[in-house]
């Protein structure tokens, strides 16, 4: 998948940590969290394309996210917070949405030896084409924002409304229209193995029925909206 796809579903990731621990610093940490293996992994694509030159290495790997998981729960332990572990949530569920299963060699890496290389020509142009090709990004990207300035204004000293309730009833209902319509839309050309979803030309139909699932939990959340606890 890409950028705002594992944004959204970090942020939903949040949701429920923060639910959970009243800690509204889930969200931001889920989020990064999600996007993490990208943006190091194609970095160091970038900078070493002789070792790590597939784009999805190191931080797409189970022997990463188990590192990452050991210390979030050294940090339950110790901390008495549960963070790390939501963190390590987060990088797992970008793996489990590039289907990483699928390229064993990494996903197992150190077991199968070394990480696949190979540099796409263009790299950078390319991966950006992909996501402003797919409008499932989009969408994702508006109801991601939607969700952060929810967080925002959800923290005390942001007082200030940047809306009348009017104008989040509206919020609210575009979002759940446009996530709840791709939701169908990914889940019927998923489960039917058509390839090519308007919504993500690029996705096969694993990818299509993930990203349906995703933007389903998404419809749910907004028809909900009471999704930010704030701390007493």
């Amino acid at each position: 998948m890409f950028i705002f796809a594992h944004v959204f579903c970090g942020a939903l990731i949040s949701l429920g940590f923060w639910h959970l621990t009243n800690d509204r610093r889930a969200l931001p940490i889920c989020i990064f969290g999600a996007i993490l293996p990208d943006l190091f992994d194609k970095f160091s694509a970038l900078l070493i394309p002789g070792l790590l030159g597939g784009g999805r290495t190191i931080c797409h790997s189970l022997a990463f996210f188990a590192i990452v998981l050991l210390f979030g729960i050294l940090i339950w332990q110790y901390g008495h917070t549960l963070l790390g572990i939501a963190f390590a949530c987060a990088i797992l569920s970008h793996q489990i949405l590039d289907a990483m299963w699928n390229l064993t060699s990494t996903w197992f890496y150190p077991l199968f030896g070394a990480f696949p290389t190979y540099m796409i020509p263009d790299y950078v142009g390319h991966y950006f084409w992909l996501e402003i090709s797919n409008p499932s990004e989009w969408v994702f990207g508006c109801v991601s924002l939607i969700l952060i300035v929810a967080w925002y204004m959800s923290i005390p000293k942001n007082h200030k409304k940047l809306m009348t309730p009017l104008q989040t009833t509206h919020t609210r209902f575009v979002a759940v229209c446009l996530l709840g319509v791709m939701s169908v839309y990914f889940l019927f050309f998923g489960l039917a193995a058509i390839p090519g979803a308007f919504f993500a030309p690029t996705y096969d139909p694993v990818t299509d029925v993930m990203a349906g699932i995703i933007a389903m939990c998404g419809a749910i959340v907004f028809l909900k909206w009471q999704m930010f606890p704030v701390r007493q």
